[in-house]
């Protein structure tokens, strides 16, 4: 198949359709966690998520079952094939039959929810129980973690009159202590030669010590590598492929089948990467002069849950504000079901159009992907995907500017804020690429959580990368030191956005990767959290102030249990909006400073069609910030004053900023 385009730092669909299953640039700076017992939120919601899941999994339709097997004997099957195997690195103490206690370790609770709530649980379940294993909390010197690994492995089972074949299961788990799951389902046609590996949880997006559903419900086509095979062999894997080390929790599983596909006809459109930028990672908020000028790809990540393979077309459009089409672009394909695909562990496959469109005008945008074919298929509307993307003058940004959209928050993962439980240095950022010369940061804008503490002390800076993705050898740009105040953490979800600047302006190279964060960093009573949009980081732009393994905190690139959490953090650029152009600003009316030049007191004179959130700066010739204050949320006329009598004679810039998104300048002359 034709490949039109794939951005660099290859935005495959088994990352993005598949599981997001992270992959590092550095493996031996992994993030050090700690295990810990889930919080009665965190098993209430994956209970419900679980029952959600259950659910809407009865009514998929399903073929004939060639196998079953629910555990009522234990590994001795209750199956027409015979009985389970198992080994792992304990010796064969860390598979068992779980009991009224599974499971039952120092960092599960079985009176708090952990236990399995398959179907068939009444009758049993099998556990991969490596909290009993370890015996206790982790200790350094008296209980070390280990690593662990271990194989269940079924009968063998004849498929050789099954065109297709659908394994399904229900499980639930944690795992610790880092980010890539060590969950894995393999299987064999030969014998044990050989094995096809595939994600055993496809769609779980949590990063380490993070609960799946309770049951988490779980299908997988295996049929291009058992149907038509007479001697199949597939195992519940926990880590064994991998290279870190995952020492706690469990993994429970149980009623396990494989059944037909009855599905024939049924191509699926899974995601919609928007491809703007040639280097790493993809955006929802684009400043006009950030735009790729050589157009925007956009792309599709799709499958064939049918049998049949289908000829299609893969048409990628942009929508304007009012969702007309601007452009249209279109490729044939074909879309192979899994049994046919050269590799039947990924199902999905990725294709980038470029569509050589850029745009010139700032405002709301849709992309928009149809996949369509002339042959039945029998869910049309699973074969479109429209995603909104926003072109500002300003801002850069990943996360989802679509109101309702910021529906969680970042906060530190530890610690409860006491003399002797202290919130660990905790810090929040996101990756930008630079395309194009020209561009000034000025600052950041975030949408703080009111979980914060009033006066928490902020570090807000900005990095240039250099050749770690971790930034250890990142160059420091710009930056500074605040308080946050009590008006920038509302008590509201859909908050306005703080503005808060740099010290000095910074003038942005061409074809860089830059880091902007905010940070706490010390440890203490102070807690810092940042709204976000939860499992929307599909680009893994988010970074995170964590610890390593030798007790450090520095930043991770896309790690961490909020891997996949888009903070509501976003850098602030500047060619600034001279007054002249007001009229392209529906929320700014008019700006004057009174009087000019002016020698103790400034007036800030401004008019808003209505309610906005303003912020201020003065900075001089330099790009050196001397005044800085955000005001908050006014509308109508106004009038503010500000003291300019420690300033030096000279000339100034006066910015004033509307709901972070839009910055515009007065010049200012200070006489004495």
């Amino acid at each position: 198949m034709k490949r039109i385009f794939t951005l660099l730092f290859g935005l495959s669909a088994a990352l993005i359709a598949s599981s997001q299953n992270k992959q590092y640039v550095n493996g031996d700076n992994l993030t050090k966690h700690t295990p810990r017992k889930a919080t009665n939120d965190e098993t209430r919601m994956s209970i419900e998520a679980g029952e959600a899941n259950r659910i809407l999994n009865n009514t998929l339709e399903r073929g004939a079952a060639f196998f079953t097997e629910d555990f009522a004997n234990g590994f001795d099957g209750n199956n027409p094939f015979g009985f389970w195997t198992f080994e792992d690195s304990g010796g064969n103490s860390i598979w068992m039959v779980a009991d009224a206690d599974s499971p039952n370790g120092a960092y599960s609770d079985i009176n708090n929810g952990d236990g399995l709530q398959s179907t068939s649980a009444d009758n049993g379940w099998i556990i991969f129980d490596c909290d009993l294993y370890q015996g206790g909390e982790i200790d350094p010197v008296t209980n070390p973690a280990e690593d662990v690994s271990g194989y269940l492995t079924s009968p063998v089972i004849n498929l050789s009159s099954a065109s297709s074949a659908v394994l399904q299961f229900e499980q639930t788990f944690r795992y610790c202590c880092f980010d890539a799951k060590p969950l894995w389902v393999e299987v064999s046609n030969d014998g044990g030669n050989s094995w096809f590996v595939f994600d055993a949880a496809p769609d779980f997006t949590g990063g380490a010590n993070d609960a799946s559903d309770n049951p988490y419900i779980t299908q997988i086509d295996i049929s291009g590598a058992a149907a038509y095979q007479s001697s199949v062999t597939f195992r519940f894997a926990w880590q064994p492929n991998g290279n870190s080390t995952h020492s706690h929790y469990f993994w429970g599983i149980d009623d396990v089948s494989i059944m037909a596909n009855s599905i024939e006809n049924d191509m699926v459109l899974s995601y919609l990467p928007l491809g703007d930028v040639a280097g790493d990672f993809e955006f929802r908020v684009i400043p006009l002069e950030q735009t790729r000028p050589d157009g925007m790809a956009i792309g599709a990540v799709y499958s064939n849950i049918g049998t049949n393979p289908h000829n299609a077309t893969l048409t990628v459009e942009i929508l304007d504000a009012t969702q007309a089409v601007i452009g249209s672009w279109s490729e044939d394909l074909e879309v192979l079901p899994n049994s046919l695909l050269p590799d039947p562990t990924d199902p999905y496959d990725t294709l980038y159009i470029e569509t050589g469109w850029t745009p010139t005008v700032i405002g709301t945008y849709y992309a928009r992907t149809t996949l369509s074919s002339p042959e039945t298929d029998d869910t049309p509307a699973n074969n479109t995907i429209t995603r909104k993307f926003f072109v500002t003058d300003y801002e850069y940004g990943h996360d989802d500017p679509t109101p309702g959209q910021l529906n969680s928050q970042m906060e530190p993962i530890a610690g409860t804020g006491t003399a002797t439980d202290p919130y660990p240095p905790t810090g929040f950022g996101s990756y930008l690429t630079c395309y194009n010369p020209g561009s000034t940061a000025y600052g950041l804008t975030v949408r703080f959580d009111n979980l914060t503490t009033d006066a928490t002390p902020i570090t807000v800076l900005l990095m240039k990368q250099g050749d770690d993705y971790n930034l250890t050898d990142a160059e420091f740009v710009t930056g500074g030191e605040y308080d946050v105040l009590p008006a920038w953490t509302p008590n509201q979800v859909q908050s306005f956005p703080i503005y808060i600047p740099f010290e000095t302006t910074s003038d942005m190279e061409e074809a860089n990767l830059y880091f902007v964060g905010i940070q706490t960093i010390d440890e203490g009573a102070y807690r810092l959290a940042v709204q976000a949009r939860i499992e929307n980081d599909a680009d893994f732009s988010t970074g995170t102030w964590a610890e390593t393994t030798e007790g450090e905190f520095i930043w991770f690139f896309g790690l961490g249990s909020l891997t996949d959490f888009t903070p509501a953090i976003r850098l602030a650029l500047a060619d600034l909006t001279s007054v002249e152009e007001l009229s392209k600003i529906a929320g700014l009316e008019s700006f004057q400073i009174n009087p000019n030049p002016v020698v103790n007191t400034a007036n800030l004179k401004f008019s808003l069609q209505g309610p906005h959130y303003v912020a201020y700066e003065v900075r001089d010739v330099t790009g050196k910030l001397m005044d800085f204050k955000n005001i908050g949320q006014m509308s109508g006329s106004n009038n503010y004053s500000f003291d300019v009598s420690n300033l030096s004679v000279g000339n100034y810039m006066v910015n004033l900023v509307i709901d972070g998104e839009h910055l515009f300048t007065q010049k200012m002359n200070v006489t004495k």
